[in-house]
């Protein structure tokens, strides 16, 4: 007989890997929900704004580089 911690950790594993977890595969719905989460994330990542001790950090860097090429 299954203990309550085994049938739930039985119940989320067969919700998140379908009806074959054995396999590694994840439902599709699991799937999709993960992606819109990564895609969410990185897209803000993407469009926040540069930090100016960044920026400063590569303005130096290719000022370097320019001393250096001459």
């Amino acid at each position: 007989m299954m203990s309550d911690k085994e049938k739930d950790s039985s119940m989320h594993t067969s919700t998140a890997f379908g009806d074959d977890h054995r396999t590694g595969t994840l439902d599709p719905k699991v799937q999709d929900a993960i992606g819109r989460g990564l895609k969410a994330h990185f897209d803000d990542l993407v469009s926040a704004p540069i930090p100016d001790r960044f920026l400063a950090l590569l303005a130096e860097l290719e000022a370097k580089e320019q001393s250096n090429d001459q």
